[in-house]
């Protein structure tokens, strides 16, 4: 530890001299390397703001503690203006770091008051502690925005404060909070499927994604945050895990499928996630219905439209991009899913963040045309998706990372709890098929809030 210290000291020092010659605050961090961490438990003991994204083979894990640095924006410029400011400030470390960034899934006719109204439009955060695991690599990054009006000596104690918290961790336990619903978003979402099935036959959209809000009280507990990401974590094996926490008691977390854009170099990886069945138990079962979703002309018309936009959204971007004809399936524990992998070679200096705006939203999460159904899904839904379908992910200070689409989630805003789920509809889409597989979609989540699902209370708000 006294080498750590040494190195972080100087560090320091030499961002106050920077601070102090350019007239701004300058970032300061150092990297070394640990025993093997759990982050469920630094979440679970740590009082801070917590963020954490885990890849779906289980080689790559980060959990950011405390705020070193946050950046906001908002307006359909958001994109391009976090990525500027933050193009300021990744250039004044040496050594590499990392951010956690997410979005609003739109920015037009927000409500002036929303259960999404401590996240912002955009949100980039490099947080004061990142414990990252890479395979068996697993390292500490502290790191913060050093100003000149600040001694050197008071910075180095804050930092050695904070780290001593950290070694003292004292296990605690997460209460499971019990939960009555208070909307179930059934009738909402039966309106919303009437009126795009109605815009799919005027032939103003070829394909449009309609999503469902379900809204739950909780008891007087904290909010086992921890615990409903180790579940996440333990049964859903394909999946993302992320977490945003901002404050103690208001959150956003889930495990989703699906990747929007990794960057690593000059190569990039996507895959398009469209068409979904339930699971069945059995071997042989589940062999059917891999057959039965592979065969299905409305899934594979849903699937193609996915494909095809994520090819025509890279293509300024990208050599020319060749994907498989048929798709493969893509197993979680509880549903299957149509798997078209799309990896490219990228030919022009496009950072990470503007790819992930030209992606966003595929027709996936949004339809097609995109420009149309995002202006529709406007009129026709009535509550704020807020991050709920946006991307989700980190970028280093080289430009490489990894976002995703953040389905499969549930919003924690102190005594509430907003589920999400959403559909694609096209012309062949029936109502009950549509909203059983809502019920699919949120099922990882009410399990990991350890959900009583056959006495979920009644509907008070509709």
């Amino acid at each position: 530890m006294p080498d750590t210290q040494t190195h972080i000291k100087q560090r320091i020092e030499q961002a106050h001299k920077r601070a102090r010659a350019w007239q701004r605050p300058v970032l300061a961090s150092y990297t070394w390397e640990i025993s093997a961490f759990d982050a469920f438990q630094i979440i679970q003991n740590t009082d801070t703001s917590h963020y954490y994204f885990m890849t779906p083979d289980r080689t790559l894990e980060m959990l950011g503690c405390g705020d070193a640095l946050v950046l906001s924006a908002s307006g359909p410029e958001r994109f391009q203006r976090l990525q500027y400011d933050w193009s300021l400030h990744r250039r004044d470390v040496d050594a590499t770091i990392h951010a956690f960034a997410g979005f609003s899934f739109d920015t037009f006719m927000r409500p002036q008051k929303s259960m999404w109204d401590a996240f912002g439009e955009a949100s980039l955060v490099v947080p004061k502690f990142l414990y990252r695991r890479y395979k068996d690599r697993h390292t500490l990054t502290v790191a913060t925005l050093v100003s000149s009006k600040q001694s050197v000596e008071q910075y180095l104690i804050q930092l050695a404060d904070q780290l001593a918290q950290f070694s003292s961790l004292r296990p605690t336990e997460e209460a499971t909070p019990s939960y009555t619903r208070v909307k179930d978003g059934v009738d909402h979402f039966k309106s919303s499927f009437q009126q795009a099935k109605q815009l799919i036959e005027e032939e103003r959209v070829e394909k449009i994604v309609i999503a469902r809000e379900e809204i739950y009280q909780r008891s007087d507990d904290a909010f086992p945050f921890a615990k409903s990401l180790k579940h996440l974590a333990d049964h859903q094996e394909s999946s993302y895990i992320y977490l945003y926490q901002p404050k103690r008691d208001i959150g956003f977390f889930g495990a989703t499928p699906e990747r929007l854009i990794q960057k690593e170099g000059m190569r990039l990886n996507t895959a398009a996630i469209a068409g979904t069945i339930k699971r069945p138990k059995t071997e042989i079962e589940a062999d059917l219905a891999k057959d039965k979703l592979l065969n299905d002309s409305k899934n594979r018309e849903e699937h193609q439209i996915v494909v095809k936009d994520i090819k025509q959204a890279l293509t300024p971007y990208t050599a020319p991009i060749q994907t498989r004809d048929t798709p493969q399936i893509l197993a979680n524990r509880s549903v299957f899913h149509l798997h078209t992998p799309i990896q490219a070679t990228l030919e022009t200096n496009a950072s990470l963040l503007s790819l992930a705006e030209s992606l966003h939203p595929t027709p996936a999460l949004g339809g097609s045309p995109k420009r149309t159904s995002v202006r529709l899904l406007r009129e026709i839904e009535r509550f704020d998706r807020g991050w709920y379908g946006s991307p989700f992910g980190w970028v280093d200070n080289e430009g490489d990372g990894e976002f995703v689409v953040a389905i499969r989630s549930a919003l924690v805003q102190h005594q509430f709890v907003a589920l999400y789920a959403g559909c694609g509809i096209v012309k062949d889409s029936a109502l009950e098929q549509e909203l059983e597989e809502t019920e699919m979609k949120m099922s990882p989540i009410k399990q990991a809030l350890q959900f009583d699902l056959h006495n979920q209370g009644g509907t008070l708000d509709e």
